[in-house]
């Protein structure tokens, strides 16, 4: 497997509406989406942090499973990086899961920390 980048952080967080604030008047992040729960907001050069509140699923799942922030690292191909991980015998958590732009897996690194890997979803056209 090949990783690309570091493209995005996750970061579940009891404070919030003052991490908000501060990612976007602080760091001067801009918001590319919020909702009630979570935001994620983006670099000048494209990278991007999303945060989620209690309540949030992912901040549920991130609790749950990781002890601060979850690094997603961008490969080509999901599905391949995920039987190298398992073959490799790292502990994969959940499902590959997806959205309109994404797929991802999580997975716990020998350090006990959690990760994810990515790859983009290819324009059918």
């Amino acid at each position: 497997m090949e990783v690309r980048n570091v493209r995005w952080v996750g970061v579940p967080t009891q404070n919030y509406d003052a991490m908000v604030v501060f990612l976007q008047q602080v760091l001067g992040l801009r918001v590319d989406f919020q909702d009630l729960t979570t935001v994620e907001l983006s670099t000048s050069e494209g990278d991007e942090i999303q945060i989620m509140a209690p309540g949030d699923p992912y901040y549920d799942f991130f609790t749950e499973n990781a002890v601060g922030p979850v690094p997603l690292f961008e490969v080509d191909d999901v599905h391949r990086a995920r039987r190298e991980l398992e073959e490799a015998g790292a502990e994969v958590i959940g499902p590959t899961a997806r959205d309109s732009r994404w797929e991802w897996v999580h997975f716990r690194a020998p350090d006990g920390n959690l990760y994810e890997l990515a790859s983009r979803l290819r324009d059918p056209g």
